[in-house]
């Protein structure tokens, strides 16, 4: 049976003493012999107990009804139907209420939803370091066999050892380019933003690709008209442009030109690569930044697919964006765009 709420416990309490209170003046009123004074108090004293049994009853029915009620808003929410229980119209506590309950459930929701994609994200870097694994480990273990014949001619003995030198180089270069890529991800890695020279910095990354691109015959060229000085991980925008530029000189055929510019905007600076290589088709151009893709231009070149990757990831957590433009056969050129002033960016977050 269901328990009655404290308010009705409150006015049926109250009955009972004003009955009692009644029951005592009828009885005062009997012992002073007073007739009519004792039929108009049992009469009221009866009215009394009347009404608040009605209303006690029809309080209790009220109670059953908002509490079939909850239970249905409870069931439509557990169900994910959208219809409401409670008229948002009313602005009362069990309309309040129901918005409350909408509001946490639909957080929950939210929770669970990036919780899924956490875990498929997971599933599938797993299953790309796995593909991305095996190549290499399969090819040391081929030369390593080819190696146990005693009757190898040494030139075809160096041959394979060399072989065996490369598939070691890319394989610790993948192990690398992937932990840096879990960390940025997982914010093990914070990047630390201060005052500096983005000329400089993209200086730096030049002069690490330098050498690359000499042995090709791509001279580079930088064009910047004034110093842009702004928050950034000085580091880690190096790397970022670095990927970027060692792209460039990869797709580009030796005697090409690869061109840096800067130019500063009221909001943005942006830092635009520009290379003379075998450039992009339309359906690439959003390919291009997902981790371990690789185009049809990169089936003939060395490489993993994370370096554009990490670029997007390192200029995102400083609250910048990359953008493409190429069409094929006619070059490439990436921008980066940095903002001015991210004192309200929080660096790390993702």
């Amino acid at each position: 049976m269901m328990k009655m709420s404290l308010g009705a416990k409150m006015l049926l309490c109250f009955a009972v003493l004003l009955t009692i209170c009644s029951g005592f003046m009828v009885y005062v009123a009997i012992a002073f012999g007073n007739t009519s004074v004792t039929l108009t108090m049992a009469l009221f004293s009866i009215m009394v107990v009347a009404v608040f049994a009605v209303y006690a009853f029809t309080l209790k029915r009220h109670m059953r009804f908002i509490l079939i009620q909850l239970s249905e808003m409870i069931s439509t929410l557990i169900d994910g139907r959208e219809n409401e229980v409670f008229s948002v119209l009313n602005d009362d506590l069990l309309s309040k209420l129901q918005a409350q309950v909408t509001k946490l459930s639909g957080i929950l929701a939210a929770q669970n939803s990036r919780l899924k994609n956490d875990r498929d994200e997971i599933k599938s870097l797993i299953s790309d370091i796995s593909h991305q694994l095996k190549t290499p480990l399969a090819n040391l273990r081929v030369y390593f066999d080819l190696l146990q014949d005693i009757d190898l001619a040494p030139v075809q003995r160096e041959e394979f050892m060399q072989n065996m030198q490369g598939q070691l180089e890319k394989l610790s270069f993948l192990m690398d380019s992937m932990i840096k890529m879990s960390r940025l991800e997982s914010g093990i890695i914070q990047l630390s933003p201060k005052m500096g020279s983005l000329n400089q910095t993209s200086l730096t990354a030049i002069r690490q690709v330098y050498q690359k691109a000499q042995a090709k015959d791509i001279p580079i060229s930088f064009d910047a008209d004034k110093d842009i000085q702004l928050q950034h991980d000085h580091n880690w925008t190096v790397e970022a442009i670095f990927n970027l530029l060692d792209n460039a000189v990869k797709y580009t055929p030796g005697g090409g030109s690869i061109n840096v510019s800067l130019e500063k905007y009221e909001l943005f600076a942006r830092l635009d690569i520009t290379d003379t290589g075998a450039g992009l088709g339309e359906e690439e151009i959003n390919q291009v930044f997902k981790r371990f893709y690789r185009g049809e231009n990169a089936r003939c070149q060395e490489g993993v697919g994370i370096g554009l990757y990490l670029s997007r990831e390192i200029i995102e957590k400083q609250g910048g964006y990359l953008k493409v433009r190429s069409k094929k056969g006619e070059g490439s050129t990436f921008s980066i765009f940095l903002p001015l002033n991210c004192t309200a960016y929080v660096f790390g977050d993702h």
